[in-house]
């Protein structure tokens, strides 16, 4: 006697079929498959919801919430390096007329000049003077003044600072730099006192006074400290740009990682997905010749009846 372990039934019947029940249900079954294969591949997405994987989708959230976080910071960096590549512009520029004011101021210094020639030399001295003014005053980023003191927040009479968010993570030190940049007016660098050219170059009588002191070498001392003092404010600003500049780029590494992070657990593979697409798709035509052949069974009965 040989016996057999499976779900079968004996016997034929008109009232019931059963292989026809089975056949049903296991072609609803791939169906139903089939539609979550047809739906992972139509979205690109493995995890298409919640109830699919909760843990892996709540996972993945988390990682595009960090990648978007990620996306603005480097953003924020961008600007940041902007703001000092304008401000370094504007700096380079002043740098330049600061040296053209320091051979006025040499020139000047030389006793060979005419009244005519010193009126002449403390006339353009005193231009460009008013010039590195305007220009402090006019270098702004995004409407916040960069070079006069007067930016987004004072940590001094004479400098501006800018924050830049360059992180997720809402402890300050973790994720803002603070940059600062000192005043370039002339009334800042030294160049003006009480509104006037300092050691003015106006008339004989102020680059020689009374003393035989050569006032033009006075103003040329002033020139040579601006000077030094506009260098080294460009200096900073290189040493910022070089931070923010480290700071992209591991943003950029960071961000790349965390993308890869979410795709592997919410992307589908769509080799693997296709292979289950068709093998899918086979077994839904199988199933619905196996049901339709089912479906004839009690049909068969009634040769019995005759």
């Amino acid at each position: 006697l040989i016996t057999e372990d499976k779900q079968m039934y004996n016997g034929l019947f008109i009232n019931s079929n059963q292989s026809a029940v089975l056949a049903e249900n296991n072609l609803q079954n791939t169906n139903n498959s089939l539609g979550e294969s047809l739906n992972r591949l139509s979205s690109g997405l493995q995890i298409t919801g919640a109830w699919v994987d909760p843990a892996g989708y709540e996972i993945a959230q988390g990682l595009n919430a960090t990648t978007m976080g990620i996306t603005q910071a480097t953003a924020n960096a961008n600007n940041g390096n902007s703001l000092i590549n304008i401000a370094s512009g504007a700096l380079s520029t002043i740098q330049g007329m600061l040296g053209t004011m320091q051979s006025l101021a040499t020139n000047a210094a030389n006793g060979t000049n005419s009244n005519a020639n010193l009126q002449a030399l403390n006339s353009e001295f005193s231009q460009l003077a008013s010039e590195i003014t305007q220009i402090a005053d006019a270098t702004n980023f995004n409407g916040l003044n960069l070079l006069n003191a007067s930016g987004s927040s004072k940590v001094a009479s004479n400098v501006s600072a800018f924050t830049f968010q360059i992180g997720t993570d809402a402890v300050t030190s973790n994720s803002q730099i603070s940059v600062s940049i000192q005043g370039v007016a002339a009334s800042l660098i030294g160049l003006t006192s009480s509104g006037k050219i300092k050691s003015s170059l106006a008339s004989v009588s102020l680059v020689y006074s009374a003393s035989g002191t050569n006032s033009a070498l006075v103003a040329l001392s002033a020139v040579q400290a601006a000077v030094t003092q506009v260098a080294g404010i460009s200096g900073q600003l290189g040493s910022y740009q070089n931070r923010v500049t480290q700071i992209l780029g591991n943003l950029q590494t960071e961000g790349t990682n965390t993308q890869a992070a979410y795709n592997n657990i919410m992307d589908v593979n769509f080799a693997s997905e296709m292979s289950n697409f068709t093998l899918l798709s086979t077994l839904a035509q199988s199933g619905e010749a196996m049901l339709s052949q089912a479906s004839m069974v009690p049909q068969g009965l009634l040769t019995l009846l005759k």
